[in-house]
């Protein structure tokens, strides 16, 4: 006597005419005739040796031997379907790692994520997706830090003003990429101390400033400190947080303003270093879970950026070598 062996595509008939509750619906929903279908639904139960459903006013119910097996068809299937997903995803190339960063408004990120992106891939070879970043800046280092606490931010890069720090938050952590960065100041190329190679805060007593008052303390607590240690209240005119804007001021004359000393010159704009280094930052990176990217590769691909921006104001190479040689 011919014995109808029983194939994974039977076990989807019983479960289809289950869910559907009807030989007809079940039909359609399989993409069979109706006919086709209940000769299948009839061999399968001769090869089970009991019925599997029974009619009902509304269509058909599972049999309590029915129920039986489809609980264990159910439970097939299921494993099947997980074992084709994680066959897929072992066959398909995985999407790109993403990594949200932040850090203030500077050239800083912009030498980062190339440089990242080429230690990811040097690292995990040319099978895997490239890295994919994603860059948020602000001025604030404690709105950064907020964001890296909330998760809104992978890592960022903060400058914390020394003597103005803004303390580490809960759950972040965080590790030095730069442990002193002086503030030069921005001037204009006609400024009457332009052609000086550094500049005495003091001389700077009469002049306008302008601060970023998206900045920590709006910018005013270090200027302000630094300004009165050198015997002077600073008279802040301007408050700027657009750099179109914020060049433009300075560069027509009508005011000063602190700058990083990884600034570019020209257009109308010098930056010069403040002799005695009034007022210096410190750069750090903040991190809570980098997942797949290792910490250690991100502060390396920092800290490359950082030392090829030095280059960019010619009196900076001559601060850093000095501090760091």
């Amino acid at each position: 006597m011919w014995t109808m062996e029983l194939e994974f595509r039977h076990l989807r008939i019983v479960i289809a005419v289950a869910d559907e509750g009807s030989i007809t619906k079940a039909a359609a929903a399989l993409g069979l005739s109706q006919p086709s279908l209940t000769s299948q639904l009839q061999r399968i139960e001769r090869a089970m040796g009991a019925p599997l459903f029974e009619r009902a006013r509304t269509g058909v119910v599972p049999t309590s031997f029915g129920r039986t097996v489809l609980a264990r068809a159910r439970s097939v299937v299921n494993e099947m379907a997980d074992l084709r997903g994680e066959a897929n995803a072992l066959a398909t190339p995985r999407g790109p790692v993403e990594l949200k960063i932040g850090g203030r408004p500077s050239p800083l990120l912009s030498v980062v994520v190339p440089l990242l992106g080429a230690a990811y891939a040097e690292l995990h070879g040319p099978d895997v997706a490239p890295l994919s970043v994603q860059v948020h800046t602000d001025p604030s280092a404690a709105a950064l830090q907020g964001r890296v606490r909330a998760g809104r931010l992978d890592a960022a890069v903060l400058c914390d003003v020394v003597g103005f720090e803004i303390g580490t938050a809960e759950g972040v952590r965080r590790e030095v990429v730069v442990e002193r960065e002086p503030e030069f100041v921005g001037l204009s190329d006609r400024h009457r101390l332009a052609a000086h190679d550094v500049i005495d805060l003091a001389d700077l007593a009469e002049e306008n400033w302008m601060i970023d008052p998206q900045e920590d303390h709006g910018g005013i607590g270090p200027l302000r400190a630094a300004c009165r240690a050198a015997g002077f209240e600073p008279r802040i005119t301007h408050e700027i947080s657009d750099s179109t804007s914020a060049r433009e001021f300075i560069t027509s004359g009508q005011c000063v303003s602190l700058a990083q000393p990884t600034s570019s010159e020209g257009r109308g704009l010098v930056i010069r270093p403040l002799r005695g280094d009034p007022i210096c930052n410190r750069l750090e990176l903040a991190w809570k879970d980098l997942g797949p990217i290792d910490p250690e590769m991100l502060r390396r691909a920092v800290t490359e950026a950082y030392h090829r921006l030095i280059d960019r104001n010619p009196s900076y190479p001559v601060w850093w070598a000095r501090h760091n040689g």
